[in-house]
């Protein structure tokens, strides 16, 4: 969701204060914090990353471009409020057994257990925050920081005790989701070092992969999120993907030439901030990314720690180490026609699975893997290392833009390694949009093949599908409201009476943003 870049964000430097008179204070300055501070509305949505940050030359842009001396702070932020209606699989068809008569439920009458149900409708909200500075050196050193602040959600406190709006919220909290500096010289380029983009996120910049609508379409976006019990296929494609930004990585890019531009990327694993010190719970998962967040203490090595090479964990083995990648990047207008075109070759290590082997009980139940490996299932604790190829086109004349993106290789779902034995991944997304005046009108699918679970490896794989149109108007400078429709599916064939996946969800949403 909300993934445009070269965002618009109002300075502090294109500011002016607006008089105010008070009788009681006649010689008192306007302050800052109440309320006077008088810019020009936000001219596009707000972002971390922005015109000066992006590549190795400074562009026009709505965030101003700094002189020789000075620095250009931004202090922006995003408020979105949307509502939809959701049909999911699964909405209508949990029962839950009759309770036991000595059980609360039991002694209050439940004697025939029931069904839960969905509500479809919802109405959403989120807020969000950018902060950074552009600045540059008199002798025209370009180099800043920029952070992006969202907001967490929780689910109800106690399904038991309590339903209140104040409980919900009270569990709300703000997180750091890119945080990264940077350094750049037109003539020798620029390195951006940090919580942040890598090459197929900056040369993406969600054009080929079509993400036109504020929600952010197929790539995480608002009303996919929305669905649950695994109906929403996974972002393929990485372009501003969390699994792709969200560690902390070093990127180089080269200055243009001809409208050629080259990167290369490196990140040591798949942590965070100073996440490799962190006492906090949570392990890697193969099937929903690499496992990027914090981990246990890393004083001694010890299972879940998020810089770990080896460990006897079930999922250790899932770790992707030392990843880079290499790309090349077209920006240019031939015939009158914009193209942008691009390709990423990523490669990666992983950790070693140091556990029980597979053959024995104790591996069996510490890999749960008891159920396939009868039935001829390969898992043994073990992965690839990433070893994938990703490319994007994009094609724009007199307001259309037509296009699509590709990946594929040892990768599973989005940047997760794919087991010993399991099955490459290959995906495909085509999209088309139009826009004209403060109109926009698109429509985007995607399907990929990808291993899925990896307990089924050398058994079956799985198969997501979606397929997301709709229309977007903006209202005025930062303000903009959209309608989608999406469709989505995800399959995959069990075996040894485990692992079968057949979701589907399709819904509506409306929505309205305000960036300022």
């Amino acid at each position: 969701m909300r993934k445009y870049l070269l965002a618009g964000v109002a300075t502090l430097g294109a500011a002016g204060f607006a008089g105010a008179a008070f009788a009681q204070a006649p010689a008192a300055p306007p302050s800052p914090t109440e309320g006077t501070l008088v810019t020009a509305p936000s001219g596009g949505p707000s972002y971390a990353n922005n015109n000066n940050n992006y590549q190795a030359a400074q562009l026009p842009g709505p965030v101003a471009n700094p002189t020789p001396g000075t620095i250009v702070i931004h202090i922006n932020g995003k408020v979105v409020v949307e509502g939809w209606g959701l049909w999911q699989t699964g909405d209508n068809g949990t029962f839950h057994g009759a309770p036991s008569p000595t059980s609360l439920a039991g002694l209050a009458g439940g004697s025939g257990g029931g069904f839960s149900k969905v509500q479809p409708q919802a109405i959403g909200s989120f807020a969000r925050l950018y902060f950074g500075g552009d600045a540059m050196a008199t002798n025209g050193l370009r180099y800043g920081a920029a952070i992006e602040i969202r907001e967490n959600f929780s689910g109800q406190p106690d399904s038991n005790t309590s339903s209140g709006a104040s409980g919900y919220s009270s569990l709300e909290t703000l997180y750091v989701r890119r945080a990264f500096v940077y350094a750049a010289g037109a003539n020798w380029g620029i390195i951006r070092a940090g919580q942040a983009d890598g090459l197929i996120g900056i040369f993406d910049n969600g054009v080929t992969t079509f993400q036109f609508l504020n929600s952010g379409n197929l790539n995480g976006g608002d009303l996919e999120g929305a669905a649950n019990n695994g109906s929403a296929p996974p972002f393929f494609f990485l372009g501003q993907a969390g699994n792709e930004y969200a560690n902390t990585k070093f990127v180089y890019l080269s200055p243009q030439i001809a409208g050629f531009d080259f990167g290369f990327q490196y990140a040591p694993n798949t942590s965070n901030g100073e996440g490799i010190n962190s006492t906090a719970g949570g392990v890697t998962n193969s099937l929903v990314g690499a496992g990027i967040g914090t981990g246990l203490a890393c004083g001694t090595a010890t299972t879940g720690c998020p810089s770990l090479s080896a460990g006897p964990g079930s999922q250790d083995g899932s770790r992707a180490l030392n990843q880079t990648a290499v790309g090349v990047r077209y920006q240019g207008v031939l015939g009158g026609v914009g193209i942008l075109a691009y390709g990423v070759w990523m490669v990666s290590g992983h950790a070693d699975y140091t556990g029980p082997g597979v053959n024995t009980a104790a591996g069996l139940a510490n890999l749960g893997a008891a159920g396939v490996r009868a039935v001829g299932g390969q898992f043994n604790g073990q992965y690839d290392g990433l070893n994938l190829g990703s490319g994007g086109l994009a094609l724009t004349y007199a307001g259309f833009t037509v296009g699509g993106n590709v990946i594929g290789g040892r990768v599973n779902g989005q940047l997760g390694l794919v087991p010993k034995g399991g099955a490459h991944e290959t995906a495909e997304l085509v999209g088309a949009k139009y826009v004209t005046g403060p109109w926009t009108i698109g429509i985007v699918a995607e399907r990929g093949d990808y291993q899925g679970n990896p307990l089924l490896a050398g058994l079956t794989q799985r198969r997501g599908r979606a397929i997301d149109g709709g229309v977007q108007y903006q209202v005025a400078p930062g303000m903009a409201v959209w309608a989608e429709y999406m469709y989505q599916d995800v399959w995959q064939g069990g075996a040894g009476g485990q692992g079968t996946v057949n979701v589907k969800s399709q819904g509506f949403l409306l929505g309205d943003v305000v960036n300022f």
